[in-house]
Order: C-alpha cells, then sequence, then structure tokens
C-alpha cells in the first residue's frame, strides 16, 4: 500500500514538472531574438567544422603511428 502511494505521488510530481517545463521552454522560445538564432546556428556550424577537424587529426595520428610502428619507427 505504501510503495502504491509513493509511486502515485511521483507520477503526479514528474507530470506537474513536465508540464512546467514544457510551458517555461515555450516562453525561452518565444523572446529570442533572431540575431541570437542565427548566432547559435553559426555557431553550431563551426562546432561541426572544429569537430571533423579534430576527428581527422586524430585519424593521420593513428595512421602514422600504425605506419611507423610496422616499420619500426615507433615502438
Amino acid at each position: 500500500m505504501k510503495k502504491f502511494m509513493i509511486e502515485k505521488m511521483a507520477a503526479r510530481i514528474a507530470a506537474g514538472g513536465a508540464a512546467s517545463l514544457a510551458l517555461l521552454v515555450q516562453t525561452a522560445q518565444a523572446a529570442v531574438p533572431t540575431e541570437v538564432t542565427t548566432a547559435i546556428t553559426s555557431a553550431g556550424t563551426d562546432l561541426q567544422t572544429v569537430a571533423v577537424a579534430i576527428i581527422a587529426a586524430m585519424a593521420a595520428f593513428w595512421g602514422i603511428k600504425a605506419i611507423g610502428t610496422k616499420l619500426g619507427l615507433w615502438k
């Protein structure tokens, strides 16, 4: 009986929290100027470019290390 009451209360709290969060997100999105949205979009593009560059550098390093190990230049 006690466990059922706790689960029921937790469900109510979760539903109320989700509704409050949804209202907060809707309010926040309505107040964002277009310049901010553009800046966030361009920052996301820049971040993607940097991530690809880092992954490419890691792959190049791995390749050089693998070749160096095969040739006995790298231990």
